[in-house]
């Protein structure tokens, strides 16, 4: 049976209406999206660079006013000094004797500024786990550095001394570490240099 006819068309069929042709056409089919400006006021708001900046806590630095970038200035300049010691102590374990790591010319200068003294003295002083001082100590023994000698209080506790092979090789190391250490003061007076080591007397005593 066939459908009746309206207006041409079969009763009951879609019309297709006019379409336009290229992008308006795709535009106008696709369905309809927010437009850029709600899309922005509808997705969530994240914080610029410098909102972000000021959210987030940062240590103090030398460039800030007041006291806290004085103290910054002063940990960085302080900073940059250990890392100088830290490569001048391996420089001058190395003249020392190439044999004899950093740690163990620590624990020997240790020695030869403290003795006689213990293995424990050396623990505490230094921060060192047991068994690390052992070996160095262990170590200085065995390249002839360091003696064992009896405690004269107790005979049974075991002190530490400097050997005199040491203290010859140490001498020599301080004079060439003077040497080294002129260089950068090269052009100081003597009442600065007297001020500077009294600055670093009062900054390496603890307050109170």
């Amino acid at each position: 049976m066939s459908q009746p006819i309206v207006d041409g068309q079969p009763e009951g069929a879609v019309l297709d209406a006019p379409r336009p042709a290229g992008a308006d056409a795709r535009d106008q089919a696709a369905p309809r999206l927010l437009g850029a400006d709600a899309a922005e006021q509808s997705a969530p708001r994240i914080l610029g660079a410098e909102a972000a900046e000021q959210s987030t806590p940062r240590l103090p630095s030398p460039g800030d006013d007041g006291r806290e970038g004085l103290m910054a200035g002063v940990v960085d300049e302080i900073g940059s000094m250990m890392v100088e010691a830290k490569r001048t102590i391996a420089a001058a374990a190395s003249r020392f004797d190439p044999d004899v790591p950093p740690t163990a010319f620590y624990v020997l200068r240790y020695v030869m500024k403290h003795q006689p003294c213990s293995a424990v003295d050396i623990v505490k002083a230094m921060a060192m786990d047991k068994s690390a001082v052992s070996r160095q100590v262990t170590l200085l023994r065995e390249a002839g550095f360091v003696d064992v000698v009896p405690d004269t209080a107790d005979g049974r506790v075991m002190l530490l001394r400097s050997t005199s092979r040491a203290d010859d090789r140490m001498l020599e190391v301080r004079h060439e570490n003077r040497a080294v250490f002129r260089t950068h003061v090269e052009g100081w007076t003597d009442a600065e240099l007297d001020e500077f080591a009294g600055w670093l007397r009062r900054f390496n005593t603890p307050a109170g």
